[in-house]
């Protein structure tokens, strides 16, 4: 006999076997009995855990933040030009570098798409996540690079800011899906996510020498220091 799963393992359970089947189908598509039959519960049970299918797209997304240790390190470093640079070295590893690596996270990254091409309702919730939980750190480091002189203010809030880096690094997660680049970039992952991460702090409004300095910084790197005059 198979050993009970607690509570937490249930729902572990039905986010796992949620995720490949509305990468694959689709929200509108998928039905919570095939669900409960890929997950090895009942339909009731589903509902105990998740009032609807929507409350199941949030925790799909949530499942890959909350109680991340990288998440959790980014979001509660002081505001500061270092914390800037790790947001974005973190954002464009995730897209550049381990959603295409990952097959779960390749999957997270079809539902995306596919959630775009219907009426956008997971996406919706990812990106009141992203602003919710990563946007006041982003936007106080950004007025912090300001205010030490390290980023030169520009037309960019950012808000949209945040959301541009964050389209980018997703399209270019995008056309990984196939399971190879479909682009001919001349160079490899590493040092496309290298150039990557340059091209969006130069666009933000960071000196080319603010970010050689940090671009082998260490993840204990706090907030740029004043410089004396």
């Amino acid at each position: 006999m198979a050993p009970r799963l607690d509570s937490s393992a249930r729902k572990r359970a039905i986010l796992d076997a949620a995720l490949p089947l509305f990468a694959r189908k689709g929200f509108a598509a998928t039905t919570t009995r095939e669900i409960a039959q890929a997950a090895g519960v009942s339909e009731a049970l589903i509902f105990k855990h998740f009032p609807s299918k929507a409350s199941l797209y949030e925790a799909i997304f949530l499942s890959c933040i909350d109680g991340d240790p990288e998440y959790e390190r980014l979001v509660a470093l002081p505001p500061g030009t270092g914390t800037l640079v790790q947001m974005i070295q973190g954002l464009v590893n995730y897209f550049v570098i381990e959603v295409p690596a990952d097959p779960d996270e390749r999957a997270r990254h079809r539902l995306s798409i596919i959630s775009l091409l219907e009426d956008g309702e997971f996406m919706r919730q990812v990106y009141e996540g992203i602003r919710s939980r990563f946007l006041p750190c982003f936007a106080a480091s950004i007025a912090a690079a300001v205010a030490c002189g390290d980023l030169a203010p520009g037309p960019i809030d950012a808000e949209n800011g945040l959301w541009l880096a964050e389209h980018l690094c997703g399209m270019m997660a995008t056309v990984c899906l196939s399971g190879g680049t479909v682009v001919p970039y001349p160079c490899g992952r590493p040092e496309l996510a290298r150039q990557t991460v340059w091209f969006i702090l130069r666009g933000l409004g960071l000196r080319d020498d603010i970010i050689a300095a940090r671009e082998c910084g260490s993840k204990n790197d706090n907030p740029t220091p004043e410089r004396p005059e």
